[in-house]
């Protein structure tokens, strides 16, 4: 054989698992569905669930569904548990809902990746139905669950286990992270980074003017030096083209201030890396009128894209 074909032979061997893992990078993206989001996000904004607090008959519903949603996707336990119940000061039961995606080969590392799913509740006979803050954090978690689920079934990952845990009582001073964080079986050092994703769905408070498909992530100065261009780097790879900002708005102060109200921050105050991604505050944030028609989901879908190529790459 000739010594061009063997070399052309050779490049076809190192190309072809390149290849084949852009072709299947390509299947678990084409999951984020609009549609279910959709479905997620009008679920749990649902009158039955009547604001989900915690608590609360509605957000017993809430956390039912996430938990089935779990199970459906044959997440496995966290150390034999599966959900977190404890009882807050005032008598709250707070709830919190765990599962794994166990890595492909043993591991004893985690990437933690969370969205806290309670809101206000009923309050004086009104109802604050909390479509943004958290329902589209907790549609791209259940999402981003299943495309990470099917990647263990299709046996190409993931290189470290990946934690997914849906926080009850934010609205109670994190009460659930508090708790999470603070009674964990895994050593801090064991957990790579956490990924919180809370307010995600809104297009409402634009980093740059006529820019609606932005992002803001908060805590990448946490990460290693090495991996604190992931995020930019899978936005570039990745073409999404979202105009991401590493600050709340350009002030440092709102920036230091706006990290500390998220469940990522007991983490990071244990030396754990804790990222943030939300898309703001608005003029619908903590208000009846935080309802299902104010989502972007086009835009909650690419983001929900970003964030778990970024989950890749920490993972690897």
């Amino acid at each position: 054989m000739k010594k061009s074909a063997i070399v052309i032979i050779a490049l076809l061997v190192l190309l072809f698992p390149l290849r084949l893992s852009a072709q299947l990078a390509e299947r678990y993206e084409k999951m984020v569905s609009e549609g279910e989001q959709r479905a997620i996000i009008e679920h749990l904004c649902d009158s039955i669930m009547e604001g989900r607090g915690s608590g609360t008959s509605g957000g017993r519903a809430a956390g039912k569904y996430i938990s089935d949603y779990f199970k459906r996707l044959e997440l496995k336990p966290f150390y034999y548990k599966t959900d977190q119940v404890f009882w807050q000061k005032g008598g709250i039961n707070v709830h919190n809902i765990m599962g794994v995606v166990p890595a492909l080969q043993p591991s004893e590392e985690y990437v933690v990746v969370c969205a806290h799913y309670d809101h206000l509740g009923k309050i004086k006979g009104r109802v604050f139905p909390g479509a943004d803050d958290n329902a589209s954090g907790v549609a791209a978690l259940l999402t981003i669950a299943d495309m990470f689920s099917q990647m263990r079934r299709d046996s190409v990952g993931p290189g470290v286990n990946i934690l997914f845990v849906a926080f009850d009582g934010k609205e109670y001073s994190m009460a659930g992270s508090k708790h999470f964080s603070g009674n964990m079986p895994v050593a801090p050092s064991n957990i790579r980074c956490v990924v919180n994703m809370d307010i995600l769905g809104s297009t409402l408070v634009p980093v740059h003017k006529n820019r609606p498909d932005y992002l803001i992530v908060l805590g990448r100065n946490t990460l290693p030096e090495g991996r604190r261009n992931i995020i930019s780097n899978s936005n570039l790879r990745k073409g999404m083209g979202l105009d991401i900002d590493y600050t709340f708005y350009g002030s440092d102060d709102f920036t230091k201030t706006m990290y500390k109200l998220g469940d990522h921050y007991p983490f990071s105050q244990r030396g754990i890396p804790a990222l943030l991604f939300t898309s703001g505050f608005h003029q619908h944030t903590l208000k009846t009128s935080d309802t299902p028609d104010i989502i972007d989901h086009k835009v909650l879908a690419k983001r929900t894209r970003l964030i778990f190529d970024v989950i890749q790459a920490l993972a690897r």
